[in-house]
């Protein structure tokens, strides 16, 4: 595996890990296929932020120079206020269904309690997290050429 900070790995390891969401809430396997969609939004993320930032490499970027490295790297919040072309995205949502979405995965998406649970979670909750998923990634892609 090459540099996991490369854009391009950043967004095949998005696409990845949806789908494995996908598949495990077709196996019933609930809280599994939340923490990974959510992980699918935390490394599309930081690929657009390479994006907009005109390089290949989230160390070269403006979040990663100012200090946002290891664990920091993980809150979906900076990453978002990271990315001007999200953030205007947000502001023009007249329908509210990129807030929606985005309200919906900040707040289902615990890692440490999902990564930990003994628990398969519930189907319901999945079901509207994926969903919530499926907007925001999508919108996340389109706004870097690669939906």
């Amino acid at each position: 595996m090459g540099d996991t900070y490369d854009r391009r790995i950043q967004l095949d390891a998005s696409r990845h890990r949806y789908e494995d969401a996908k598949s495990l809430q077709r196996s019933g396997r609930w809280n599994g296929a939340i923490y990974l969609a959510g992980y699918a939004i935390e490394c599309s993320l930081k690929a657009l932020i390479c994006y907009e930032g005109c390089t290949n490499n989230l160390k070269e970027t403006r979040i990663f120079k100012q200090g946002r490295q290891g664990a920091a790297l993980h809150n979906l919040g900076a990453l978002r206020e990271a990315s001007i072309v999200l953030e205007r995205a947000f502001r023009f949502d007249t329908d509210g269904k990129l807030k929606s979405a985005w309200t919906i995965i900040v707040g289902i998406w615990q890692k440490d309690a999902l990564r930990y649970s003994q628990d398969l979670g519930h189907q319901a909750e999945c079901e509207r997290f994926l969903k919530a998923v499926e907007v925001l990634h999508h919108e996340i892609l389109k706004r870097q050429g690669e939906a």
